[in-house]
Formats: C-alpha cells, sequence, structure tokens
C-alpha cells in the first residue's frame, strides 16, 4: 500500500488507486481507468509537411474536432486517435513534424473528480 498526495507518483508506482477526498473514497480503480473514465479525449499536436484538408481527419470516427494554431493542426479525439491520425498522414505521404500526443494524467482525474488539487 503506497499513501501519496503525489498523483504522478501513484500513477507510476499503483495497479490500483483509491482516490479519496475529505475522508471518503471519491473513485476506485486503475490510474488508466480513472484518466478514461473523467477525460477520454487525446490531443494530437502537428505540423505537417504539406497542406492537408481538414476533411480527411474530421471524417474519421476517433476524431472530435480539428484546430489550425499557425502552422501547426491540433486535432482532438478518442480511442485509437493517434493511429487514425498517423495512418491518414501516411497515406497521404504527409510528414508530421513537431509530433506530440497530450491526454490528461491521473492528477487531472483527481481535480475531476474532487473539484480540487490534491495539496489543497
Amino acid at each position: 500500500m503506497l499513501v501519496t498526495h503525489f498523483m504522478e507518483e501513484a500513477e507510476r508506482l499503483c495497479d490500483r488507486v483509491a482516490v479519496i477526498d475529505s475522508g471518503r473514497v471519491v473513485a476506485l480503480g486503475t490510474p488508466a481507468g480513472l484518466v478514461a473514465a473523467v477525460a477520454p479525449e487525446q490531443r494530437v499536436r502537428f505540423r505537417p509537411s504539406a497542406p492537408l484538408d481538414d476533411h480527411l481527419l474530421t471524417d474519421l470516427p476517433e476524431v472530435v474536432s480539428v484546430q489550425r494554431s499557425g502552422g501547426h493542426l491540433v486535432v482532438t479525439g478518442t480511442g485509437n486517435v493517434l493511429h487514425a491520425v498517423t495512418s491518414v498522414l501516411a497515406r497521404n505521404q504527409i510528414v508530421a513534424a513537431d509530433l506530440r500526443v497530450e491526454q490528461a494524467t491521473l492528477d487531472d482525474a483527481f481535480v475531476e473528480l474532487t473539484g480540487h488539487r490534491p495539496a489543497e
């Protein structure tokens, strides 16, 4: 058993996590399961090497939205959105430069479940 206020530590070391707020268990599960339950979306951010029609991405079932920011695209989606996006790029011979995948963490899940940061 590990007792910690550091969500990164719990996410890295624990198979199961109980989120306790004011002495009450508010959630119980695997770190990945708790994160997916409260924040299932991921963001794939990249700079395409060639012009890309947004509909190639928005037509994918995994994709929720596509936004442009400067020369970068930010694709928000669920499930295996990274694979779906990179497959479309590969089929169209487009290289994804500066590729980053952003997803919620156990810290984000804690805030969503309790309404405050762990040390508050």
